[in-house]
């Protein structure tokens, strides 16, 4: 019986062995298990912060007006809207920065308002491009002050090619008289405008240009300059300030441009006759004529040719009014047929001083000059006089020169700045 059995325990005990590995494998399982992920929390985005509206641009309305001819300041802002307190209030802000007196045609005022309320904001009063006053509010009302304008300088080049006559050129380039008298200055003792300018010479400026906010405001010294003519050939000078404080223009090798005696006597106009005979325009006869006839708007500038003391001023038969000038080295010139004399007999007068204005006084047709030199009481051609030329730069001064002018003679070399006025 017992043998029967035994299959049958051997059997229960495999089968619970294996139910025992079951359990021990299904509790690993249990215990490294993951937990599951809690569900996400949705998020809720906080609704934008109200964003306050930009405020009004600040908006203006500007009106300009041009100064007329013999305008006050009361009409100038009146025409402007100015009317009552306001008007007295502006005046009073102007007064003892702008001059009334000096006000001119031409000047001109600009007024901003703020839109709707049409209250003032700033006036301007322009006169030039660095001359302004400003009008604005202040703590106690209305105030007056005068802006401040950065100047600056620049140095530039210049260069013309003649058809007719230097100031045809230079204005034709746009620049202004200033500039023509300065280039007739600086060659007085080389180029007579008059006689010398032929059709293709050219001149060269190295010039000094201010300009305020960008605009040009006016010309200064010239550095240097250059004039290739037909007839005067080629002339180089240099503005040149030696350690003394002496100031003249020198050619490259430091020789003065400077001479006893300038070309002419007045600036840029025309020789209308020479020296020799020729038919009077008014006594009908032959005769010689002692010196020669510059054709000039009355009113313009004589220049005395040279050093010297003033002999004769005033009224000299057909000369009309006159000015005689006594030189060194027995010279004598003679300027006739004046509107104004500003000299008088017995004073000393230097080259290039202004002695008189043209005009057509005497036996004269209309307006111009005759001017005649005399040579130990004899009269010689003006046109013809040879002249020794002043000093030189001195040898001790000659390594400054050098370096002095390097810049302004490296500039004209260059190719020039088209600029106009």
């Amino acid at each position: 019986m017992e043998s029967s059995h035994r299959p049958h325990r051997r059997t229960a005990l495999a089968l619970g062995g294996a139910l025992s590995v079951v359990a021990l494998a299904v509790g690993a399982a249990l215990l490294l298990r993951t937990p599951a992920a809690a569900p996400p929390v949705p998020v809720v985005a906080a609704a934008p912060a109200p964003v306050a509206p930009p405020p009004p641009p600040d908006v203006t309305r500007a009106t300009s007006r041009r100064v007329g001819a013999n305008q006050n300041p009361t009409q100038v802002l009146a025409s402007l809207g100015f009317e009552g307190p306001e008007l007295l209030a502006v005046l009073g802000a102007l007064d003892g920065v702008l001059p009334f007196r000096r006000i001119r045609p031409g000047d001109q005022v600009r007024v901003e308002r703020t839109v709707p309320e049409g209250a003032l904001r700033s006036l301007s009063w322009r006169q030039g491009p660095a001359d302004e006053v400003l009008v604005r509010a202040c703590p106690s009302g209305l105030c007056g002050s005068r802006r401040e304008v950065a100047v600056t300088r620049r140095v530039v080049l210049v260069d013309v090619s003649i058809r007719s006559s230097v100031s045809e050129a230079l204005q034709s380039a746009g620049h202004d008289m200033s500039l023509i008298a300065s280039a007739a200055d600086v060659l007085a003792w080389d180029v007579d405008f008059y006689n010398d300018v032929r059709n293709g010479d050219s001149l060269k400026l190295v010039v000094e240009r201010f300009e305020a906010d960008g605009r040009f405001l006016r010309h200064g010294e010239v550095l240097a300059t250059q004039y290739e003519g037909k007839v005067a050939g080629r002339k180089r000078l240099f503005r040149y300030t030696d350690p003394s404080g002496t100031t003249g223009y020198y050619d490259d090798a430091g020789t003065s441009a400077r001479r006893g005696f300038l070309k002419a006597p007045v600036p840029y106009v025309n020789l209308t006759s020479r020296f020799g005979s020729r038919r009077h325009p008014l006594l009908g006869y032959v005769r010689a004529h002692q010196g020669v006839d510059y054709g000039a708007p009355e009113g313009t500038p004589v220049w005395a040719v040279g050093d010297g003391v003033v002999s004769v001023a005033g009224w000299s038969g057909g000369c009309g009014l006159m000015v005689q000038v006594r030189h060194r080295n027995g010279f004598e010139s003679v300027y006739c047929h004046l509107s104004k004399v500003n000299v008088a007999a017995g004073s000393r007068v230097a080259q290039r001083q202004v002695v008189g204005r043209v005009g057509t006084t005497g036996l004269s047709t209309g307006p111009h000059l005759h001017y005649a030199v005399r040579q130990g009481g004899t009269y010689v051609n003006p046109l013809q006089l040879k002249l020794p030329r002043g000093e030189p730069v001195k040898a001790e001064w000659r390594d400054d020169f050098v370096a002095r002018i390097d810049g302004a003679r490296q500039q004209l070399d260059r190719t020039p700045i088209a600029m106009a006025d």
